[in-house]
């Protein structure tokens, strides 16, 4: 039997050996992820602004990329110190004011049932649908227990429920001390929510500002010494890890690209986004729009998860502007513009810079999501995009041209 050579097994399998071993180096790295891809994004976003001050201001490579990245440094600064504490101060004020929040939101669904009795059964079935088994059985036990208070039967609410006239008496009491109870024990849950995550929403900005901090630095560095680590790169080509350059250096330069091309679109998106939300607020009379839409264009870059960071300080803004009436409405706002964002801008924009299908950048969204979570979301896009065609070999979309056109 002959002796094992890994020398030859290398040979015979070099590919799948280099490419496993890249796997392998990854999947070491996932914790350090977030910081090498906001990195890159920094890098792509800095790249085209710096040649335009060397084209425009003729200014050396080293002082156009200082005057991108001061400018960047600013708008972090300015972030910090203008959006973290009001947001943190929002939440402090809505925490303080969950009693009389409570006490209006009762009212408004009072009145609500009075004018349209119809709602009452189905308000009523999402809020116990919501609240967990054990906090349900409590709000049962005191619903029997004012049921024998005020002597009704199964057959006396067998009756009010098929009949078609708002309850009167004893009947109409008892209703109201069902919405008011299943209410309270709603917002019960909901403000613990709030009082348990609000805090970590806080730390969770400072953390991303710290990771950004980083990025900026990283990115920085690599822009200022571009042509020496290209030079650096290159020079792999004739050293002993020669193998790994050729056979995974030309691939993941492509799938850099095609990065580079999904970054872009997300900007397009997030500008539209923001823009389309700074009118809402404007629509709405809601304060602090300048802070809210710069926590919505920056929050634009994450997707779907960006949606729920958004959307916090802007309800919070509007819950202590307006009362709950005007936190819906921004609850409303935000969800238009999700839906515009998800089934019009995402499918339109990703799929011209990525020459998909609109429909099908659709698909790859909503499966990467629901299979990769947030980083399905972030690269699945770019991802298919290189598989479909330089993997596959399936040819670009062309667009049509009329007969008789020139080529």
């Amino acid at each position: 039997m002959a002796a094992f050579s890994f020398t030859e097994f290398y040979q015979r399998n070099r590919r799948i050996v280099i490419w496993m071993i890249l796997f392998l180096l990854l999947w070491a790295l996932r914790d350090f992820f977030a910081i090498v891809f906001l990195t890159f994004v920094l890098a792509i976003i800095a790249a085209p602004l710096a040649e335009i001050g060397q084209r425009r201001l003729r200014l050396p490579h080293w002082g156009s990329v200082t005057v991108v990245y001061v400018f960047f440094l600013v708008v972090l600064v300015t972030f910090v110190w203008l959006v973290v504490p009001s947001v943190a101060s929002e939440a402090s004020r809505m925490i303080q004011n969950l009693p009389q929040t409570e006490t209006s939101l009762i009212e408004t669904k009072n009145r609500l049932v009075r004018s349209y009795p119809t709602v009452r059964e189905p308000l009523n079935g999402y809020l116990r649908s919501a609240l967990a088994d054990e906090r349900l059985a409590i709000v049962e036990l005191e619903l029997l227990s004012e049921r024998n208070r005020l002597g009704i039967t199964e057959a006396d609410l067998a009756a009010a429920a098929e009949s078609a006239s708002p309850p009167t008496g004893v009947m109409a009491e008892y209703y109201n001390r069902q919405d008011q109870l299943l209410l309270s024990a709603f917002i019960e849950v909901q403000s613990a929510r709030v009082r348990q995550y609000a805090p970590a929403a806080t730390i969770l900005l400072y953390r991303a500002t710290a990771t950004t901090v980083l990025a900026l630095l990283f990115s920085y560095l690599i822009l200022i010494d571009l042509n020496k680590l290209k030079a650096g790169i290159g020079r792999l080509r004739n050293s002993r890890v020669g193998d790994f350059y050729h056979e995974a250096a030309p691939p993941i330069a492509r799938f850099g690209m095609l990065l580079g091309r999904a970054i872009e679109a997300q900007a397009a998106i997030a500008v539209i986004n923001t823009v389309l939300t700074l009118i809402g607020l404007l629509l709405l009379g809601i304060p602090l729009v300048a802070m809210l839409s710069m926590i919505v264009f920056v929050c634009s870059f994450v997707p779907v998860l960006g949606v729920f960071i958004s959307t916090t300080p802007i309800v919070l803004v509007a819950l202590n502007a307006g009362g709950p009436g005007l936190s819906l409405a921004a609850i409303v706002l935000v969800i238009l513009i999700h839906v515009i964002e998800a089934y019009v801008l995402n499918p339109l924009i990703y799929g011209r810079h990525m020459k998909l299908n609109p429909v099908l950048t659709l698909i790859i969204l909503y499966v990467g999501y629901h299979v990769f979570g947030l980083w399905g979301m972030l690269l699945g896009v770019p991802v298919a995009r290189y598989f479909t065609h330089d993997v596959l070999g399936v040819p670009l979309r062309e667009r049509t041209r009329p007969s008789g056109a020139p080529t």
